[in-house]
């Protein structure tokens, strides 16, 4: 439901949740004579690339590469591929969705009002022509190391996690990434789920018939 909800969320990605299979459980109660339901044991996060969507925005950023924007939370380090910035009454660079700064490499981006602003694609930023930051982009060798906030933005899950430098990215100027949920996709498995369900309920029927039958051959003949 949550990627139904968020297809339209630039930067947004897909998520599935991993679950112990139901037939699996289903055998497993069985033996044990009791019920457990299956458990959500993790959710996976895809990271394909969205398609990139031309806004012209001067402060409309996509990535053509791997990585993503560091951005400064009140957690701490966050990271996105939501590239729709803005700059508030002092200058500085922040997400339209949260209001956080976005770095670079030189700390907090900060432009002067009025300024002519220019990204280039290494990320080098220009105001007026001249180079006075690089936006920070970075990667980590496991995807597993982060973990989502609200599905555009991530965070580390321990602190042992390290974030990588990409040395060369490939920053996009006026374009944002769009959500990689595809709505089509996301119905035909909704169909597909309901069908299964109707399949487990199917399941535990015929199991409880089963076992009534086994009561009833169990019981003592008077």
């Amino acid at each position: 439901m949550d990627n139904m909800v968020n297809a339209e969320v630039p930067g947004y990605k897909k998520s599935d949740a991993v679950i112990r299979g139901f037939p699996l459980e289903l055998e497993s109660a069985t033996r044990r004579i009791n019920s457990i339901k299956p458990q959500v044991e993790g959710t996976f996060y895809s990271n394909i690339q969205g398609a990139l969507i031309k806004t012209d925005g001067k402060l409309d950023l996509a990535l053509g590469s791997d990585g993503y924007f560091l951005v400064s939370g009140p957690w701490g380090e966050g990271y996105t591929r939501d590239g729709r910035f803005r700059l508030d009454k002092d200058g500085r660079l922040l997400t339209v969705a949260g209001n956080f700064q976005v770095m670079g490499e030189s700390g907090q981006i900060i432009v002067p009002s009025g300024a002519e602003v220019e990204f280039t694609q290494d990320g080098d930023l220009k105001v007026d022509g001249q180079v006075v930051n690089r936006i920070k982009v970075v990667n980590f060798e496991s995807q597993d190391s982060i973990e989502s906030l609200n599905g555009s933005i991530f965070k580390k899950k321990d602190e042992y996690a390290v974030a990588l430098d990409v040395d060369k990215p490939r920053v996009i100027q006026g374009y944002i990434e769009a959500s990689n949920v595809n709505i089509v996709d996301q119905m035909m498995e909704m169909i597909y789920l309901e069908r299964i369900y109707g399949l487990n309920a199917k399941m535990i029927q015929n199991r409880d018939a089963s076992l009534a039958r086994a009561m009833e051959l169990g019981k003592p003949t008077q």
